[in-house]
Formats: C-alpha cells, structure tokens, sequence
C-alpha cells in the first residue's frame, strides 16, 4: 500500500479521535486563555474544522493548475480577534465529520498520477501533493497536541504548556 493511503487513513480517523480527546476535557476549560497570545481549546478545535476547506481547495488546485502556487494561510486582515470565538463549537464538531468524510473521498478519488505532482508554495521547498498531503496530517496533530497540552496540563505545570498558535 502507498504511504498517502496510509496518511488517508489517519485522517479519516481524526473526527473520532480529537472527540475523545474533548470527552476527557472539563468544558470549564475549552474558553480558557492558559497561555497568553495563544489559542484556547475552543479555538483550536473551530480553527482546526474551518482549516478543511483551505485544505480541501489547495488539493483542487493541483488537479486545475500546472505547477500550483499555494498560498501560506493567514487569517483575514479585518476578522475580529475573537473571530473563533464567536463561532459555536458545538456545531463546528458537528460539521467536522462531514467535512472531513468529503475530503476523505476526494482524496481516494486521486490516481496514482495526482500524488506525483509538483507546486510551489511560498515557505517550503519543495512543495508537492504528498507534502501537502502529509501537511494535513501534521495539522491534525498540532492542534490535537494543542488540544491535549491547554485540556490536561494541571495548573502547577501551565508554564511547560506547548501549543500552536
């Protein structure tokens, strides 16, 4: 089997794993701020379910475009700081499943061909499908690590508290 059916399959699995995670979590905590200029769980997990569709549509542009050129992420200029916050989470968690079921069945449509083709993205090089591939996966888990250091570290131990962004 090809690594990208492996890295699939991983992917597939995150809606289940990062909802066991948050059952393991007091809710008390998903709007707490524990590290200052940091996301707190709440955002975390709206971020990680609106990152779907930014990823969905960079795998869309290698099957439009030669040699794509894909944009590094940066949240609108004129979203409110609070942006995430502002969104329900409860029906984020709802939607991720299926969004990522979408995505899921999008990337075992590609052939063998697709996972060969190459981009340009402006922070890495090289930059190619299996990478962008690999990306979402590592996306996952950065904001599940995140999830998990801002959900389970005890108050004594904040200040070793890991996380993104």
């Amino acid at each position: 089997m090809e690594v990208q059916h492996h890295i699939i399959d991983c992917l597939e699995k995150t809606p289940g794993i990062l909802k066991n995670l948050l059952s393991q979590i007091s809710e008390d905590l998903y709007k707490v701020r524990r590290v200052d200029n940091k996301w707190c769980i709440h955002e975390q997990v709206c971020h990680l379910v609106e990152a779907q569709k930014i990823l969905k549509e960079r795998f869309r542009k290698f099957e439009t475009k030669e040699n794509p050129l894909i944009e590094s992420y940066n949240p609108p200029v004129n979203r409110v700081d609070n942006y995430y916050m502002n969104l329900d989470m409860k029906e984020e968690l709802k939607k991720f499943p299926i969004i990522r079921s979408e995505m899921i069945n999008l990337l075992r449509s590609y052939d063998s061909d697709y996972w060969e083709l190459s981009g340009r993205h402006k922070c890495f090089h090289p930059y190619n499908t299996q990478i962008l591939l690999t990306h979402s996966l590592n996306v996952d888990y950065a904001h599940l690590f995140s999830i998990e250091q801002l959900g389970l570290t005890k108050s004594e131990c904040k200040e070793g508290i890991i996380t993104i962004p």
